[in-house]
């Protein structure tokens, strides 16, 4: 019970601690988060170049360290080169073992020990200097604590003596060992050899205090200069900084004034094609398609009170007539004025759905039915009802033979070809003639529609496919026939679009319209949509005009 009291004490006070921290770091991120941008960007710029400056430093005093204690190796190995040769001219058959040296004399007598201590010691130690001599297997033999004014003996391991006693001689290893006084202190451990073996290993060591100061010093020069240069990067950096976001200022006060309304600003877009030229170029062409839409929404709010204030005003003027007749009793006024208030509310009614129908497309709310649809079919139903709706033009259907399927939604698109169909007979006086074909091209099926009517001026044509727009408010119109209002040919393009087809127009004043839709052609075996039994099911469905 006590093991599990103390595992739940621990991981209480483990989540406690991980709680402490989270807030610890949400409190720095919100501290952080209220610092301008401009502060932000000044103190993580200090903050990488304290850290490369201090890692620089870090390798500089380093580096320099090491350096000096190679240089402080090799020169202990020199004087025990030199203590070496004055050996062998004082008798003794003793010497290193490095490339080049010459072995000790063939048939000398073993190494007195006790003379080849007090040698090398009267030889090497000194004030700066400490001298041990060990056996081959790490046991100290006798070292230089007998002379007053040696520093302390500071011993290697036995284990690094066994590793010198074994190796040839090499002036690139030493090692940093500590003497009684807590002091480093560079040792060079190296082989003593007589007839052939290895009989003493010599340390020589020496005080690491003048290369510590060195390095100090160097440490405590490059402090300073961190320091220094930590100061006049805090001087300059929030100047550099805030010309660097200059550009972003100007963006604020620009975009300031755009939101209060003023859409004809632009940003100056620097010269330079760094991230904030893009964004300047990004924010113009955003502010350029903000305007375009205002427009088309002050000119779609215009136009439909527009077209609603006509029938509205028509419908008024019925209703008060109608009352007027109703009071007189006459009965063929009333029917009258009774037909011709149900057209204005046909006609507003053609309206409603026209821009319920333009509102689900733009907001990607149409859903589409799309199967193979058999285009012959699909052309000489549209020819049928159009022959229905003419007032004395004539209708004729040119369809290629054996034309491939398509894939698009059948009501829809019949519903686009009515609506061309429509604008066609409309402004198509009798006795003009309206043509639809169909045929085949490269990878895609056309269906155009052609008529010989007024045209469409040069100038209206890049405009024929916005909404409300008309090219003429006064062009003729084929007798019984009433004005649309506008939307027949934008709904159009947005349904062959999303249908996956292509609509263009082509016209000459004077000379009649062309409306050609592409499609391509069908891939698969999927089922095909008798295109006249679905007409009948969207036999009831209203025309948009155009």
């Amino acid at each position: 019970m006590r093991v599990r009291r103390s595992m739940r004490e621990e991981k209480g006070a483990g989540r406690s601690l991980w709680r402490q921290a989270k807030r610890l770091r949400d409190r720095v991120t919100r501290g952080v988060a209220r610092i301008p941008l401009r502060g932000r960007l000044t103190l993580l710029s200090l903050s990488v170049l304290l850290c490369l400056m201090v890692a620089l430093g870090a390798l500089i005093s380093y580096y320099e360290e090491r350096a000096m204690l190679e240089n402080q190796a090799v020169a202990l190995r020199n004087e025990a080169r030199l203590a070496v040769s004055a050996a062998r001219q004082a008798g003794l058959p003793v010497g290193l073992v490095p490339p080049g040296d010459e072995p000790p004399p063939a048939g000398a007598l073993p190494l007195d020990i006790g003379v080849g201590v007090a040698f090398f010691t009267t030889r090497l130690a000194g004030t700066a200097t400490d001298v041990a001599f060990f056996t081959p297997d790490g046991v100290l033999v006798a070292n230089s604590d007998r002379i007053p004014q040696a520093p302390p003996s500071a011993l290697a391991s036995m284990g690094a003596v066994r590793q010198a006693a074994t190796q040839p001689y090499d002036t690139s290893t030493y090692l940093l060992v500590t003497d009684a006084t807590n002091q480093r202190q560079l040792a060079a451990l190296l082989p003593i050899v007589a007839e052939g073996r290895t009989v003493m290993v010599l340390q020589i060591a020496t005080p690491t205090a003048p290369i510590d100061r060195a390095v100090a010093e160097t440490r405590w020069m490059l402090f300073l200069g961190i320091l220094g240069a930590l100061g006049i990067g805090a001087v300059l950096l929030p100047l550099i900084v805030r010309t660097a976001l200059r550009p972003l200022t100007m963006i604020e006060r620009t975009t300031t004034r755009i939101s209060a309304g003023e859409l004809s600003l632009r940003l100056e877009e620097p010269p330079t094609r760094d991230e904030i030229g893009r964004l300047a170029r990004a924010f113009n062409h955003m502010v350029a398609r903000l305007e375009a839409a205002f427009a088309r929404q002050k000119r779609f709010v215009a136009d439909v009170s527009h077209e609603l204030r006509t029938p509205l005003t028509a419908l008024g003027g019925g209703m008060e007539m109608l009352l007027i007749g109703a009071e007189a009793g006459d009965a063929e006024t009333s029917r009258r004025l009774m037909r011709g208030m149900y057209a204005e509310v046909e006609r507003m009614r053609r309206l409603v759905e026209d821009l319920l129908t333009l509102t689900r497309l733009d907001e990607g709310r149409m859903r589409l039915r799309l199967s193979r649809i058999d285009t012959g079919a699909l052309v000489s139903g549209v020819c049928e009802q159009a022959r229905q709706l003419a007032h004395g033009q004539e209708v004729t259907c040119d369809v290629a033979p054996e034309l491939p399927a398509i894939q698009a939604d059948a009501d829809r698109l019949r519903q686009v070809l009515l609506n061309v169909v429509d604008n066609a007979l409309k402004f198509t006086p009798a006795p003009g003639r309206v043509t639809v074909r169909a045929w085949q091209e490269e990878g895609a099926v056309a269906i155009a529609v052609e008529d010989t009517g007024v045209g469409i001026p040069s100038e209206a044509l890049p405009h024929v496919f916005e909404r409300f727009y008309r090219a003429d408010w006064a062009r003729v119109r084929a007798p019984g026939q009433v004005g649309g209002s506008g939307l027949g040919l934008a709904i159009a393009r947005s349904l062959v679009t999303l249908c996956g087809g292509h609509i263009a127009i082509s016209s000459e004043e004077g000379h009649g319209t062309c409306v050609t839709v592409r499609f391509p052609v069908a891939a698969g075996e999927a089922r095909v949509t008798p295109a006249l039994d679905s007409a009948l099911a969207a036999g009831g469905e209203s025309h948009s005009r155009s």
